[in-house]
């Protein structure tokens, strides 16, 4: 189903509306003919966004008190913020758990009336893959880190309004593409010629475009949709870090050199950049919990059942996606 109609002449409410997957949402609710309306911080970074265009409402969603304004004009709602790092473990919930019961218990005041609820969690509510196999909508929810369990806990305070609310759950994996900076990263030292391994060679992962993750949403939305349902959205396939940093070095005409990393010099590693956040406000680039996902051998779910139950098609395979994201990089300068 690729048919957006539904969206024409509707109002959408896009929490996280500046980030990487909220800012291409917007773009393309723009595009649909929806009005925008997005929640940011006050100190978020709006370079991504045409504020002529959507309606800007600074809100905290770190403050148990938030309050989400002009909620009676919504037809459909995509809650895209959380947090991906944090400093502690109640610091992830507040955010990506307790903040989802004040903004659901407000939606709930439209019951009825909101057509479509989008909640957007990860696969690491889910957990890690057996290597060589895949999760999906039956395995049991085993999540590995703080960020997983918060996404997990946000997840359930979701379905828990489902019977009242038209809320759809979906899981993606590492989404890549234009204006995102975690995997533009890997995508660097690419650039200098490094493919990086740190342990074993064959960890497998899943990957979804930018551009299919926020059709998979749109998609979800219609008002024709099952509700109260969690699906995992990617790109179909498996894929190995070596074959991609492979792929990318193959667009970019550089020739790849192995930067092998033991997983042993993780440890001290993550407490160093602990220990430098521990004076800052921000929290660390790397820590102990990012580790706990490095070490993992595959982060590998299955999209059937979403595929089905939606009709749901995606458009970027590996190489295209890529392509348009080191293009995108490229022209923006980054490298």
């Amino acid at each position: 189903m690729n048919d957006l109609s539904h969206l024409s002449d509707a109002t959408a409410l896009v929490t996280g509306a500046n980030g990487f997957i909220g800012s291409h949402l917007v773009d393309q609710l723009l595009a649909s003919g929806c009005a925008v309306h997005g929640l940011v911080r006050q100190s978020s970074d709006l370079k991504w966004l045409d504020a002529s265009q959507v309606y800007l409402h600074k809100v905290d969603l770190a403050r148990p008190d938030f309050e989400i304004p002009v909620l009676e004009e919504m037809d459909y709602i995509f809650h895209c913020a959380g947090l991906t790092k944090a400093k502690s473990r109640s610091v992830y919930f507040a955010v990506n758990a307790t903040a989802c019961s004040n903004l659901y218990e407000q939606c709930q005041k439209r019951a009825g009336k909101v057509k479509g609820i989008v909640h957007l969690s990860s696969l690491a509510a889910t957990g890690p893959s057996p290597q060589g196999g895949l999760v999906d909508e039956t395995t049991p929810c085993r999540p590995v880190t703080f960020y997983g369990q918060s996404k997990l806990a946000g997840e359930e305070v979701a379905l828990r309004f489902s019977d009242s609310l038209p809320v759809t759950v979906l899981r993606p994996p590492v989404v890549y593409g234009p204006r995102e900076e975690n995997f533009f990263t890997f995508i660097k030292l690419v650039h200098k010629g490094w493919g990086l391994q740190i342990g074993k060679a064959g960890k497998e992962l899943s990957l979804i475009y930018v551009a299919d993750m926020v059709q998979a949403m749109l998609t979800a939305c219609h008002p024709s949709q099952q509700r109260g349902c969690s699906y995992f959205v990617t790109d179909g396939r498996v894929h190995v870090w070596e074959h991609v940093a492979k792929e990318c070095a193959r667009i970019m005409n550089v020739r790849l050199k192995t930067l092998k990393i033991p997983e042993g010099v993780l440890h001290p590693i993550a407490l160093l950049f602990e220990a430098w956040a521990s004076f800052s406000s921000q929290p660390a680039l790397f820590d102990r919990q990012r580790m706990i996902d490095i070490q993992q051998s595959s982060w590998s779910a299955s999209p059937e059942k979403f595929f089905e139950a939606v009709g749901f098609e995606p458009q970027y395979e590996l190489s295209r996606g890529l392509a348009q994201t080191i293009q995108w990089y490229q022209q923006q300068k980054w490298f």
